[in-house]
């Protein structure tokens, strides 16, 4: 199907307390909004599901238990059954069910969010409501990654009944939104109409004393400095902010930047959102592995060790890149081989922790061959990855800090 002919879509995450979250967001959609909405609730694999049931009581539109390889229709709301986990994929919906020989913990709501992301980028919406633990998390940040529009509930007025899954979705910095479930529906649908009738780039580069404005402020306010980021990059992330709070100038959201250092803060996170990708840029890599790698390792002994610094380095792609080639070359060499270290830094302290965790979407290992990602990566029943441990012990050191 070709991705036009999809609607923008919305996927809900929640778990214990979900029920009244779902309440308070499906009575405040409205029926003809043009999006799809894909529910995944934890349930044992042995319950009966009477969700579809429970979310027709509270909205208008065609509630329906998904089916494998179901189409996804605009205003109609989806409910994989119980204990199956659902992606899409060339914009079908398409079941998954859990194996006996999988783990007891499964990240559905990861699972899906992961594969919208891939499928829609920034026409993907990512919802996480009240339950336990970090479901979905990892999912809202392969969203936003790709230009997507990531919330979850949290507010003075309307916190979750369980905190878990919001709190640790928040905590990545991936969330744009934090808001309560009977607010969320209002804001989707203004961030969706904003982006209908963009503000250009052009418009925003015109305003230079705006974005300067905004550069002070941020420098200011986080001791980093942005003058001298990539004009049109700079423009872009302030334009994704300007959609999320509906702002239709660069000098209104200048004066917003400058009297709300929360938005200071959302809008730092967003510069920082890491454009990069495993082997990103294959030439480069080739080179370096051809010309600088050999060149590293030349009349090296064992004494020696081959130290390796990577700047900048956001979520680790990069690093871990570079730690690939290296153990690859010395696999390759006749003799005893020196030691490596690799040191690899960020002003992101939230990136740092995820490049750490060494765990990634599959939306983000596409530079990865397949001998590669099964040598250097194990994969979860979620279908994420994570660097695997049994590499980490054989392969060059990777402190990262």
């Amino acid at each position: 199907m070709d991705s036009s002919e999809i609607p923008p879509i919305v996927g809900i995450g929640a778990s214990a307390g979900g029920i009244e979250a779902f309440r308070g967001f499906f009575e405040n959609m409205p029926p003809d909004s043009g999006m799809a909405f894909v529910v995944v609730l934890h349930l044992p694999a042995d319950r009966l599901s009477i969700l579809p049931d429970i979310l027709g009581r509270w909205t208008a539109m065609r509630v329906v238990e998904a089916t494998d390889g179901c189409a996804v229709e605009a205003n109609c709301v989806y409910v994989p059954p119980s204990g199956v986990g659902i992606q899409l994929r060339d914009g079908l919906l398409h079941l998954h069910a859990r194996l006996n020989n999988e783990p007891r913990e499964l990240t559905p709501i990861t699972m899906f969010f992961d594969s919208l992301a891939a499928e829609l980028r920034e026409d993907a919406i990512g919802v996480v409501l009240s339950g336990t633990g970090n479901d979905g998390s990892l999912g809202l940040k392969a969203i936003k990654a790709c230009g997507g529009l990531t919330l979850a509930q949290g507010s003075d007025t309307g916190r979750p009944q369980y905190e878990g899954m919001p709190a640790s979705a928040i905590a990545t910095g991936a969330v744009d939104i934090i808001a309560s479930a009977e607010a969320m529906p209002a804001q989707i649908i203004a961030v969706q109409e904003a982006r209908r009738s963009p503000v250009e780039l052009a418009e925003l580069s015109a305003e230079n004393t705006g974005a300067a404005r905004i550069c002070n402020v941020v420098l200011r306010q986080t001791g980093h400095d942005f003058r001298g980021y990539k004009e049109n990059t700079f423009l872009r992330r302030i334009q994704r902010r300007m959609h999320v709070l509906n702002v239709s100038t660069l000098e209104a959201y200048a004066a917003r930047v400058e009297h709300d250092p929360g938005e200071v803060a959302m809008l730092f996170q967003d510069l920082l959102i890491g454009v990069t990708s495993f082997f990103r840029d294959a030439d480069t890599f080739e080179a370096l592995n051809r010309i600088v790698v050999p060149r590293l390792f030349k009349d090296k002994s064992t004494e020696d060790t081959v130290r390796v610094w990577v700047p900048g380095c956001a979520t680790g792609e990069e690093a871990y890149s570079l730690a690939i080639l290296l153990r690859e070359h010395v696999d390759g060499l006749a003799g005893p081989a020196p030691g490596i270290k690799i040191m690899a830094t960020d002003i992101d302290e939230l990136a740092i922790a995820a490049a750490r965790a060494g765990r990634y979407p599959s939306t983000l290992l596409k530079g990865l061959s397949p001998e590669r990602l099964s040598r250097f990566f194990v994969m979860g029943a979620d279908g994420s990855y994570t660097v695997s441990k049994r590499s980490a012990r054989s392969a060059p050191s990777l402190p990262i800090a």
